[in-house]
């Protein structure tokens, strides 16, 4: 019998290391949900107060983000399969806080709806396909 052992790779994490890594994902994947998708029931009713704009003109805004989340989500998906989700992720966290500063100062309707288009690139690097 011969004894056979294995040398660490580089870049390999032990148990630990692991275990960090899950609870980041899990705290940014949750952030991200909170803030670029469940925030927006919440504060619907108060933008459209504070905006004089119809609700249904802002629930079509943020329609237009998952339409482009979901449209995003075909080249994410790709490079994804190339090359992992780290430097997907790490662009669509970037991309969501001048998108969501854009949606929360917005001074125009044109300037809200640019703000949730960026904002559902921002979610289809961020949400389901990674």
């Amino acid at each position: 019998m011969t004894e056979t052992t294995t040398t660490p790779q580089i870049g390999t994490l032990d148990r630990a290391g692991l275990r960090r890594v899950l609870a980041t994902l899990c705290l940014t994947e949750i952030t991200s949900w909170g803030i670029l998708y469940y925030a927006f029931p919440v504060l619907s009713v108060a933008i459209s107060r504070e905006s004089g704009w119809s609700a249904s003109v802002i629930v079509a805004a943020f329609s237009i983000s998952q339409l482009v989340a979901a449209l995003v989500g075909i080249p994410v998906g790709r490079i994804l399969d190339a090359g992992g989700p780290r430097t997907v992720m790490t662009a669509g966290s970037v991309l969501a806080v001048p998108s969501l500063l854009l949606v929360a100062w917005a001074p125009t309707l044109p300037w809200f709806y640019a703000g949730w288009v960026l904002a559902g690139a921002a979610m289809g690097a961020v949400l389901y396909p990674p």
